[in-house]
């Protein structure tokens, strides 16, 4: 017992003179002293330049904790333009206890404010990015860290390529508590702005309570999620995976739009709209899909606009011969609830014969009950080749 009390004694005076020297070094040392330090370590490891132009500020408790102010991360040299990223400031919260007693990496919750990262793609087809993604030679040879979270707040993302830019502003983003081989929470909100999307960008919110994400074999399971862009409200289940490299994905998929017209206006598509008001209102959409050897497929399918419901199946193979093939079955539609504003000077009806083979499709369409102006057809049956 007395052995056992000295034991204590002694390791606890050697936690408390660890604490003491942490704190006379965190008050004594100036951190800005090893700031050229620190941007030839990282220059050394990741290749790119990192310029620290703010201020280095220690914490020491309840976390050994750095504080970066206004940075930048360059580029791989010769290559010009904008830096990968650069942010405002940043504070980096390390365990002290786990790191001085076991020598294990305990990260807390990564806060970055005010980041702006620049993504592109060369001609060749390779991102500014992959490099830091590629593993170290050797492989680690000790545990990886676990991370507490990842807070970005006010992030701006901009991703160059051949197709146009797409930018990612009033990004706020919270990854959850993360450890290798567990699931994490995922949250991020933002406004999208792409080249065939209005000016103004429209909103997008997203979040899944549990992603589990494996490296070896690669996959992803998020047993739900939900997504919000303009006036759509996505929702469902996905599981990825990809063994022998062969990837697969399935899962369940759920859609509300409250107004399809509102929809319609805030993507800035251009097209005529029905003249009935009643037309392209609510549209809800439930299905299992599955994605596979390049075909997405959703089956089984029920779908409801306005007072049509539709059920069946619809596929779609990608490649050089992509086609949309469908079989499908509606209660009752009234085709004159869609049709455009009448013109001043009527023309002959022509059908959209260039439009149809473009789509590439292949179906059966079949209709209990359909209406227009005052015939009525029953078991009517469209069928496209």
């Amino acid at each position: 017992m007395k052995a056992l009390r000295w034991s204590l004694g002694i390791l606890g005076a050697v936690v408390l003179l660890i604490a003491l020297a942490l704190f006379v070094v965190t008050r004594v040392i100036n951190p800005d002293d090893y700031r050229g330090e620190l941007e030839r370590l990282v220059a050394r490891d990741t290749g790119r330049p990192l310029q620290i132009e703010g201020h280095l500020r220690l914490e020491w408790y309840p976390w050994l904790e750095l504080r970066i102010g206004a940075a930048r991360l360059g580029n791989f040299a010769p290559v010009h333009g904008p830096d990968l990223v650069r942010w405002r400031s940043m504070h980096l919260p390390v365990r002290l206890l786990p790191l001085l007693l076991h020598q294990r990496l305990q990260i807390g919750t990564i806060r970055i404010d005010g980041a702006h990262i620049h993504l592109w793609r060369t001609a060749a087809g390779t991102g500014n990015w992959q490099p830091l993604l590629a593993a170290p030679p050797g492989g680690a040879s000790h545990a990886p860290p676990t991370l507490g979270g990842l807070v970005l707040r006010d992030a701006t993302l901009q991703y160059t390529a051949a197709s146009g830019v797409i930018r990612l502003t009033h990004w706020q983003l919270r990854l959850g508590a993360w450890q290798p081989g567990q699931p994490f929470a995922l949250a991020t909100r933002l406004r999208l702005r792409a080249p065939k999307l209005p000016k103004k960008g429209i909103r997008i919110a997203f979040r899944a309570r549990r992603l589990d994400v494996r490296a070896t074999p690669l996959s992803l399971t998020a047993p739900h999620w939900e997504l919000t862009a303009a006036h759509a409200t996505l929702s469902g289940s996905v599981h990825f995976s990809d063994p022998n490299a062969r990837p697969r994905a399935t899962g369940h998929l759920t859609v509300q739009v409250p107004s399809v017209r509102a929809l319609i206006a805030d993507l800035g598509v251009k097209m005529r709209l029905p003249q009935d008001p009643r037309a392209l209102g609510r549209l809800s959409l439930a299905g299992h899909w599955t994605l596979q050897s390049g075909t997405l497929r959703i089956d089984p399918l029920t779908a409801r606009l306005d007072q049509t419901t539709l059920n069946g199946w619809v596929a779609h193979s990608g490649g050089a011969t992509a086609r949309w093939t469908f079989n499908l079955n509606a209660d009752r539609i009234d085709f004159s609830h869609y049709l455009p504003p009448a013109r001043k000077h009527p023309r002959p009806l022509k059908l959209p014969l260039a439009l149809l083979r473009k789509l590439h499709a292949r179906g059966v369409l079949t209709v209990r009950r359909a209406r227009l102006g005052t015939t009525t057809l029953r078991h009517a049956r469209l069928q496209v080749q």
